[in-house]
């Protein structure tokens, strides 16, 4: 659904936004841009992405961008410009490459653009510095950095980056985009906490969450397309849906599902694909579970489906991650109408999400026995799973549904081109 008209903008403005991912990308970030890019221009600006092509399930879901190089087309009234990216499979040395390349590419593609009005770009600056630096900084166009994890706390915090002379050289760098930027976008208190802490002016750092699409992602019957493709219609099915990558902690569900075999209609189910998913299927193999089940990422239009298989939907982050922001899938899983059980610690925004909200359970990262009975508690309690669904979704749809995300960022725009700076009034 369409938000807004053009009447709503009075004077329209040329944005460029810089991601790696965008529509029909299924990364994590892919919905988060499109939806805000296609309700800008709802809002009368002339706006244009450069991204890569789209690689989280390219091989199944985007055959034609195979074998180009480049491709231009206009998407619900956003030009989008993209470019080959190297697949880095997860690998430190191929991450490298991937970096290197998008920064290339971005920067040649952006070089070919007029200068526009105002530049979004996503952090960090691994894959968006060269482009900003020619685009916005050299060419003094205001910029609005979107920061969805911070570098390099993260890749210290997971064991990534151990070199101390790497982590100060990524440190700089980030700082220096961080005091180059009109504003910085961050999803949680948290993070705008954390980077108050390394000297970023607070009036300068909004708090704008991962909104969701609430009417694309709603309440659906759990008996649907995908479940009898599947042979899920009889389970009482325990969806985890995402990347499924290191940071996540996934073999920890898995031995959770070791512990609930005598409950034969309960079904660990993962869609999705990412570094850990190969280790995860040996790891189901060699503990013989038939109740774990891998399917790989569907297509957009069929996510609604997606997150209506489950009757509990589970988010997981290690325990060194999961620390100051709360994923966008979790706002996604509330707004299908279904519970969700966290297995974060207590100190964390998600688990402070969800007891604020009574959506769902919250239970400690690593502990496979606690997230074993977490789900034993929803599975004999189908009246309590119906009471937190609709907490969940109510909460969403008030507070994060795409249109805050939207005026706040329209907000940003306005005030990044006039040199203003934020309040919490004019937000």
């Amino acid at each position: 659904m369409r938000l807004f008209t053009k009447r709503n903008c009075e004077t329209p403005k040329y944005i460029l936004v810089i991601t790696p991912q965008y529509a029909p990308d299924m990364g994590p970030s892919a919905p988060i841009y499109t939806t805000l890019c296609e309700d800008l221009v709802d809002r009368g600006h002339n706006v244009t992405v450069i991204c890569g092509f789209p690689h989280y399930g390219r091989e199944t879901h985007a055959p034609e961008y195979r074998r180009s190089l480049f491709k231009q087309e206009n998407r619900n009234g956003v030009r989008v410009m993209r470019f080959y990216v190297y697949l880095h499979r997860g690998r430190i040395q191929r991450r490298i490459v991937y970096h290197t390349l998008y920064n290339l590419f971005a920067t040649l593609t952006s070089i070919c653009l007029q200068s526009p009005d105002v530049v979004i770009a996503d952090a960090p600056a691994l894959w968006s510095g060269l482009p900003l630096l020619t685009r916005a900084i050299w060419a003094k166009v205001p910029y609005i950095y979107v920061v969805h994890d911070i570098y390099p706390d993260v890749a210290v915090r997971l064991g990534v980056l151990h070199n101390q002379p790497l982590i100060g050289l990524v440190s700089h760098l980030e700082d220096y985009f961080y005091r180059q930027a009109s504003f910085i976008s961050v999803l949680s208190e948290g993070f705008k906490e954390n980077l108050c802490r390394k000297g970023v002016p607070a009036d300068k750092t909004m708090v704008i969450p991962a909104c969701t699409d609430v009417d694309f992602i709603r309440p659906l019957r759990v008996t649907n397309k995908l479940r009898s493709r599947w042979k899920l219609d009889q389970k009482f099915v325990v969806l985890y849906t995402a990347n499924i990558g290191i940071p996540q902690g996934l073999d920890n569900v898995v031995r959770a599902a070791s512990l609930l075999l005598q409950h034969p209609d309960i079904a660990i189910v993962f869609v999705g694909e990412g570094a850990a998913k190969s280790e995860l299927q040996n790891m189901v193999e060699e503990m013989r579970l038939p109740n774990v089940h891998f399917f790989p990422l569907q297509p957009r239009e069929d996510v609604p489906f997606v997150f209506a298989l489950a009757d509990v939907s589970l988010v997981s982050l290690k325990r060194e991650i999961a620390v100051e922001s709360v994923p966008s899938k979790t706002y996604s899983i509330m707004a299908s109408g279904r519970p969700v059980i966290a297995t974060v610690a207590k100190n964390t925004e998600i688990a402070s999400l969800i007891s604020r909200t009574e959506c769902g359970l919250v239970v400690p990262p690593e502990d496979p026995d606690a997230l074993a009975s977490a789900i034993l508690k929803l599975y004999h309690n189908a009246s309590l799973r119906v009471v937190m669904a609709k907490k969940g979704r109510d909460y969403v749809v008030e507070n994060y549904s795409r249109e805050v995300a939207s005026n706040k960022y329209h907000s940003l725009i306005l005030q990044s081109i006039n040199g203003h700076s934020a309040t919490p009034a004019n937000l």
